[in-house]
């Protein structure tokens, strides 16, 4: 029981809202008169034989590019008060409501609007034409509109009460300018990507981008009535100089986007010819033959956009960035500019909707170009990160290159005075001999470095794993020193390893070498083996002639201490030591002291 008392009482309160709501004025029939010449008179044409108008369907006239003036009678069935009459679009020249004289029968007052005169002869502040009208009594009246304009022949009439207006305008007001908002917005992007990026064709797209927002502002009436409201001819010039420049940058663009170059001789012609065609266009049109001009382009603008789609198949069939992108945006626009250029050109008519479906259809357009380019610029943005690191690691080759020329060139010229001096001595004496074994010993130690670098640059370092008895490697490598008498190394047993003989065996031997070679004379040489948790070999040496290596850089490919380029070497020692240690899943680490200096290879412990 309650629940039905509360279902009547909601439909109670709603039905008294409906019919407190005020009664509003209806368009009860609309036809047209077409005057070529024009000229009818408002008396020629109210004495006419109604035979000569031509209905239409609903509130909406679309004729067409015509010189034609165009005559609409219309009766409205309105209450007592005041109703307004919408008329649209905002880019109509001449536009004159003829309504009966209360004073003198059979007479008509005319009103006159139209964007050929300053925006302040509107009666409503409003971006389209608005007559209002007050009746004392509700009942029919008939009205007559003339519409002569330059621009294609379009009109849509709205009825209003002034209440209803208001909030409608606001919310129209909003949606346009969004839209513009929008295109603005992806302009600024476009703006900020070619600042980094260079790209001839974000160059085209932010013209292209500019003259679609001031066409959208043109259309909706934005620009007469703030940037130029008491110029009477500006809306016609700017509307008219954009919608062609439009036109001429769009295919401009699209050359570039859909990547025409002059080897396509027929496609490249055809967007030229379609980039100036427009713009030689402009002298005539802005001298008073505007119908024909856009007669001439608008044809071409259906076979452009299905060449456009041609175009876009065959690069996203050929996986190019942004393909499927540019296919999309090409649909949409075909979409919406077959439908707008058919409803210019008086093939269609329609309501509000059609009035803006191009409008509609750019904003998908634009959206999914932003998309296609914005995947062209991240394959621009990819490539231009490939050239520099390509640059850098070329650059980095040279210095590499550079420095091991210099230390082969060094190291090959020092020990070749060596040779000359113990050859030009003769007969050779034991330590001339010596001198002359040592300085090829240290030419093939070079060599040999040499080629095992190369080896670990280019991953040529293959794995052997297999047991590995590291005490008695490390006993035959001191056992080949020079300075086998100053190694302190013990091992209790078998020390074994499992991993990679060969590069084990140069690893431990470039720690041999290197100590031997840089500790202070007459210096113990300390080698100790642990593998309590993780394996680690460990060898210290004091502090030479050489001094304390740099830590940060004793590693690195070619260097050397300052002190140490008195000692034959490559400087790729230890950076082939670490390589390798690496490869074989250990580290090598460099532990300096205060007068001494130690190297530890570590292998983590077996799990």
């Amino acid at each position: 029981m309650q629940n039905r008392l509360l279902i009547c009482l909601v439909f109670l309160f709603f039905h008294g809202l409906a019919l407190a709501a005020p009664p509003t004025p209806v368009l009860r029939d609309l036809a047209v008169l077409e005057d070529p010449p024009g000229s009818e008179t408002i008396e020629t044409i109210a004495a006419a034989d109604p035979a000569r108008f031509k209905p239409l369907d609903g509130s909406s006239f679309a004729g067409g590019y015509t010189r034609s003036t165009h005559w609409f009678r219309l009766t409205v069935e309105a209450p007592a008060g005041e109703w307004w009459l919408e008329v649209l679009p905002s880019i109509i020249d001449d536009l004159r409501l003829y309504e009966p004289d209360p004073k003198r029968p059979g007479r008509f007052l005319e009103r006159r609007q139209g964007d050929a005169l300053p925006f302040s002869a509107r009666e409503v502040d409003y971006r389209g034409f608005v007559f209002k009208r007050k009746q004392a009594e509700p009942g029919r009246q008939t009205l007559y509109l003339r519409m002569q304009t330059s621009s294609s022949s379009l009109m849509l009439l709205r009825l209003w009460l002034p209440q209803d207006f208001h909030g409608e305008m606001r919310l129209e007001y909003g949606l346009l300018m969004s839209s513009i908002v929008i295109i603005l917005t992806v302009l600024l992007l476009n703006i900020n990507s070619w600042f980094w990026l260079r790209d001839p064709l974000t160059v085209r797209f932010v013209v292209y981008l500019f003259f679609m927002a001031a066409l959208f502002a043109g259309n909706a009436g934005f620009l007469h009535q703030y940037l130029y409201p008491g110029s009477a001819i500006a809306n016609n010039w700017v509307v008219g100089f954009v919608s062609l420049v439009l036109v001429a940058s769009g295919n401009w663009f699209c050359q570039l986007l859909f990547l025409v170059e002059r080897d396509q001789v027929i496609r490249f012609l055809i967007y030229r010819a379609m980039f100036w065609a427009p713009l030689l266009g402009l002298v005539p049109a802005l001298n008073g033959y505007y119908p024909e001009v856009m007669q001439l382009i608008t044809a071409t603008v259906l076979p452009m956009t299905l060449l456009g789609i041609i175009l876009a198949i065959r690069l996203w069939r050929r996986g190019a960035p942004g393909g499927g992108m540019m296919l999309l945006a090409n649909l949409v626009s075909m979409v919406g500019i077959t439908v707008f250029v058919l409803y210019l050109r008086g093939h269609v008519s329609g309501g509000f909707l059609m009035l803006h479906s191009l409008q509609i259809a750019s904003m998908g357009n634009i959206l999914a170009l932003q998309l296609a380019v914005g995947a062209r610029y991240r394959s621009l943005h990819d490539e231009r990160v490939k050239a520099e690191n390509d640059a850098t690691r070329e650059h980095h080759m040279r210095v590499q290159q550079g420095r091991f020329l210099a230390m082969l060139a060094h190291e090959l010229r020092t020990s070749l005075s060596v040779l000359k001096m113990a050859v030009g001595r003769q007969p050779m004496s034991p330590k001339a001999l010596a001198s002359a074994e040592r300085a090829m010993a240290g030419m093939s130690d070079v060599i040999e470095r040499s080629i095992e670098a190369e080896k670990l640059g280019d991953g040529g370092v293959q794995l052997e794993q297999q047991p590995c008895d590291v005490a008695e490697m490390l006993s035959g490598l001191i056992a080949d020193s020079a300075a086998a008498g100053r190694f302190r190394f013990a091992a209790a047993g078998r020390l074994t390893r499992v991993t990679d003989a060969k590069l084990l065996r140069v690893i431990l031997g470039n720690l041999v070498d290197n100590a031997a070679k840089y500790a202070a004379p007459g210096t113990p040489i300390d080698i100790a083996v642990s593998q309590a948790g993780d394996f680690r070999v460990r060898v210290t040496n004091a502090v030479g002639a050489a001094g304390l290596p740099d830590p940060d850089r004793i590693f690195e490919k070619y260097y050397r201490a300052p002190q140490a380029h008195q000692f034959t070497g490559s400087g790729l020692g230890l950076y082939i030591a670490r390589g390798m240690a690496e490869r074989l899943g250990a580290t090598l680490a460099c532990l300096p002291g205060p007068e001494q200096v130690s190297f530890e290879l570590r292998f983590p412990a077996a799990r």
